[in-house]
C-alpha cells in the first residue's frame, strides 16, 4: 500500500478519538528507542494503576541529531499533572521541557503521530475500560 495513503488512513482513525492533550516528552539523557519502549510501558503501567479509564497512543522520534530518541502522545483521561509527576520522580526528565497541548483537531498532530508510523519506528496504543 501507498506510505501517504497508510498515512493518511491512520491519521483519520488517530482522529476519531476524543483526545485531550497532545504531547511531547522529552528525556533528560540519551534514550535509545528500545529504551524508550521501555520506559513507555512503565509510564503505561503506572497511568493504568492512577486512572481506571483513559487512552493513549505515544510513538517515539528521534532528536534531529538522531542520537537519542523522544515520544509524542494522543491521551484521554489522564491529568497531563500525573504524566510530568511520574517522568520527574523517575528522573526521565523536566517537566519544563515536556510539552503538552491541548488537542485541536485542526491543528493535525493526529498526522503528525502517523507519519511516524511510516518511518516503522516504534509506537504503542493504549485504551483501558472501566470494569
Amino acid at each position: 500500500m501507498n506510505k501517504t495513503i497508510l498515512n493518511r488512513a491512520y491519521g483519520e482513525f488517530f482522529g476519531r478519538e476524543k483526545w485531550d492533550y497532545f504531547s511531547t516528552l522529552t528525556y533528560k539523557y540519551p534514550k535509545s528507542v528500545k529504551r524508550n519502549r521501555d520506559e513507555m510501558n512503565k509510564l503505561t503501567k503506572y497511568l493504568k494503576k492512577q486512572v481506571i479509564t483513559f487512552s493513549m497512543i505515544w510513538v517515539t522520534e528521534y532528536h534531529r541529531t538522531g542520537t537519542s530518541a523522544h515520544s509524542h502522545l494522543l491521551s484521554n483521561g489522564v491529568d497531563v499533572a500525573v504524566i510530568d509527576k511520574y517522568w520527574s520522580n523517575s528522573n526521565l526528565g523536566y517537566k519544563k521541557f515536556n510539552d503538552h497541548k491541548v488537542y485541536e483537531r485542526d491543528k493535525g498532530a493526529n498526522f503528525y503521530m502517523a507519519k511516524y508510523i511510516d518511518k516503522e519506528i516504534d509506537y504503542d496504543y493504549v485504551w483501558t475500560l472501566k470494569q
